[in-house]
């Protein structure tokens, strides 16, 4: 009893010291700091309005970004396919002119006659056509020759390196699918300088004809790539200079 007494006198002394002056200036503080959460809460509101507004203006800028985008896209896939479309009805009339060339004679030829020949090697052989070199720059376009069996060849392109040949480019697989003169274009056309040497690769049986005597088209049994140097002394150089009904066809400066 006599604690709970002298709590309360103590709490009634406390009341006693503050005066009216300390009243006042926690009243001013506390309007001070009211108007203060006012100001801070008007921002925040004015903030958040703002916020909606930059947030509806990057919706619309998205929207309208998506529907360029979308044109964008339209646009892109109609260049391609009309690209395409351009490419194949060119590529179409490319080779057409080449056929129609082939066919009627009017390209450059260069290797042996395509003549009936009585002989064939009818075994897997490379030939290197010596004698007839590509005599003018160009682009090469075909092959043909006169076959006695049906067969397949890789053409391809050697170039005199310090009297060496380097194999710079070969050919798809040709396929050979009859007998008699045959003629066949590339599919991709191939550029030659002037005193290149052709060579055609048998990968199964070298069947195109030839005769003695009157040729340079020296033999191997190796298949030498593209970037491979090939010694003209490695060559087999027959006695019977042979002359193979075979050569490629092109389009000379």
């Amino acid at each position: 009893m006599r604690y709970n007494l002298m709590i309360l006198f103590f709490l009634i002394f406390i009341s006693g010291c503050q005066s009216p002056a300390n009243m006042q200036q926690l009243e001013t503080q506390n309007h001070t700091l009211q108007e203060q959460l006012r100001s801070a809460s008007q921002k925040i509101e004015h903030l958040e309005i703002e916020k909606n507004k930059l947030n509806s203006e990057i919706s619309e800028k998205n929207r309208v970004m998506g529907i360029l985008d979308t044109e964008k896209s339209t646009l892109t896939n109609e260049s391609t396919v009309l690209r395409g479309q351009l490419r194949s009805f060119v590529q179409q009339q490319i080779d057409h002119l080449k056929s129609f060339l082939l066919n009627n004679n009017l390209l450059d030829y260069i290797g042996g006659e395509q003549i009936r020949r009585t002989k064939y090697d009818n075994k897997p052989l490379m030939l290197v056509d010596i004698k007839n070199q590509v005599p003018q720059s160009g682009v090469l376009t075909g092959v043909g020759g006169y076959f006695a069996k049906p067969t397949t060849l890789i053409v391809k392109v050697m170039r005199n390196v310090n009297d060496n040949v380097v194999v710079i480019w070969e050919s798809k697989v040709v396929t050979i699918d009859k007998t008699g003169l045959v003629k066949k274009n590339f599919p991709v056309n191939v550029g030659v300088e002037k005193g290149d040497i052709i060579g055609y690769y048998f990968p199964v049986l070298a069947t195109v004809s030839f005769d003695e005597g009157t040729g340079d088209t020296r033999v191997t049994e190796d298949n030498p790539a593209p970037g491979k140097t090939v010694k003209l002394s490695s060559l087999d150089k027959t006695e019977q200079k042979r002359a193979y009904s075979l050569g490629v066809y092109a389009l000379l400066k």
